[in-house]
């Protein structure tokens, strides 16, 4: 596929099409390279017309706002699709939500709590778009997105717009059946009636106790690792008892707060991450006979 073919097809399209994009300042832990080209649809429409006309030629991903991410020095040969402001959208009828796929789940939480819906608070805790939590089934605290999710509208890379319920999500912790070849588009939930007053000290609650135990503004990705299944202690456990916590590769370290969150102490190499990474799975497998899954999704060329 030509660069000549993108530049034809630009002038189709309303939104944002840009070409040898930098990801580093894409995500949270401001580390990546380049992508081929960077598109921001204006709107569903807009998104159509793109797929439609890509005809699978490029590889495509899609990023919400980069909280989970870990994006390669070599960058993504492909497209790298961001979802603007026309995907940000909450709609609500009695105690059903529509919302768009870059709706931040904070601000999600605070909708449904100013119009008295419980099942919410948690994601009060949890950065990042509604979206990419749907993809991994993010949760904290005991509830996760699959409790409170109806269905999705997704679109293929044929421009094929379908809805899939619940039940056909698959849903598994950190974990579900949408694959890389279906963006949401849309995601509809469903809540229970309480009193506002009691939603928001749940999630104060909760929102002090995640800010007394994981970092705060420093350049990390989130959860590095799952909690494993066939343990009883949590990813970070078995970090800190394998001898890891103090690690460190290059210009990445683990959170002195938490061991389970990566930090960039500046200008760190997408290299010095993944060996950091492999380093601790050896030790912690070496230690405790565990295989730590990552959470963090690693994307882009070796």
């Amino acid at each position: 596929m030509s660069i000549n073919f993108y530049s034809e097809l630009k002038k189709n399209l309303q939104g944002e099409l840009r070409e040898n994009f930098d990801l580093s300042k894409s995500n949270w832990l401001g580390i990546g390279g380049k992508a081929n080209f960077f598109f921001k649809p204006k709107d569903l429409k807009d998104l159509q017309i793109f797929l439609r006309n890509n005809n699978k030629h490029f590889p495509i991903i899609v990023i919400g706002s980069g909280s989970n991410l870990l994006i390669r020095d070599k960058g993504f040969d492909g497209v790298v699709i961001k979802f603007g402001k026309d995907f940000d959208y909450k709609k609500i009828n009695n105690n059903i939500i529509n919302c768009g796929p870059a709706t931040p789940k904070s601000i999600l939480a605070e909708y449904a709590a100013n119009n008295n819906l419980t099942g919410f608070e948690f994601l009060y805790c949890i950065p990042g778009t509604v979206a990419g939590g749907v993809v991994m089934n993010s949760g904290c605290y005991g509830s996760d997105i699959s409790k409170v999710v109806l269905s999705v509208t997704v679109i293929d890379m044929n421009g094929e717009i379908k809805i899939i319920s619940n039940k056909d999500i698959n849903f598994s912790y950190r974990h579900s059946s949408l694959t890389k070849n279906q963006i949401i588009t849309n995601i509809e939930m469903q809540g229970s009636f309480l009193e506002n007053q009691k939603i928001l000290e749940i999630m104060k609650n909760l929102k002090d106790k995640k800010d007394t135990e994981q970092p705060q503004k420093i350049k990390t990705g989130g959860s590095t690792f799952k909690n494993p299944k066939n343990s009883d202690k949590k990813a970070w456990q078995l970090i800190k008892e394998s001898g890891c916590a103090d690690l460190r590769v290059g210009r990445v370290k683990l959170s002195n707060l938490h061991c389970n969150f990566l930090e960039n102490l500046d200008k760190a190499s997408s290299e010095d991450a993944e060996n950091l990474i492999e380093k601790i799975k050896k030790e912690v497998f070496k230690k405790t006979n565990v295989n730590l899954e990552l959470e963090l999704e690693v994307v882009g060329k070796k």
